[in-house]
């Protein structure tokens, strides 16, 4: 009966323990590598052996810049889809939006740059608070000439 836990021989290894693999080439070491001698400095833990270390850019690689304007445009159509009912900020901060947007999306489509989708998304919050903006607006007309007062008084 053999043993269970006895060791197994290593893939390339016959039973009796000798090695079976296949014979290194001529003129390569067949045994362990040499450590450095005394005088020489040891490789330090953690250096790299070869190539570029980790995170380094590839060679050539260029990294895309997001567009500002895109940015500004998305952050002030939110601005203007949250206060759509201040009647003359909305109008002004939808159509910012708008115009921001545009150019963002136009600066985002050009190579290098990225904002695309952050342009698109400006534009439809500006779009979406200009609609309510506009009724808000007349409403707020409507209501001061029901009460009748002048626009010049209040605006």
């Amino acid at each position: 009966m053999t043993d269970p836990y006895q060791q197994q021989p290593y893939p390339g290894q016959d039973p009796a323990g000798h090695p079976s693999g296949p014979v290194p080439a001529p003129g390569y070491p067949s045994g362990p590598v040499p450590t450095p001698g005394y005088g020489q400095a040891p490789v330090p833990y953690g250096a790299p052996m070869y190539g570029a270390p980790y995170g380094a850019p590839y060679p050539g690689g260029v990294p895309l810049k997001t567009s500002g304007l895109a940015v500004a445009g998305m952050v002030v159509g939110i601005v203007a889809l949250i206060f759509f009912w201040v009647p003359f900020f909305d109008v002004v901060a939808a159509i910012t939006a708008i115009g921001l947007s545009w150019a963002g999306m136009v600066q985002a489509g050009k190579p290098g740059w990225t904002g695309q989708g952050m342009g698109i998304a400006g534009l439809v919050c500006g779009i979406l608070a200009a609609i309510p903006a506009v009724i808000f607006l007349i409403w707020f007309f409507v209501s001061l000439s029901a009460v009748g007062a002048s626009c010049a008084f209040y605006c």
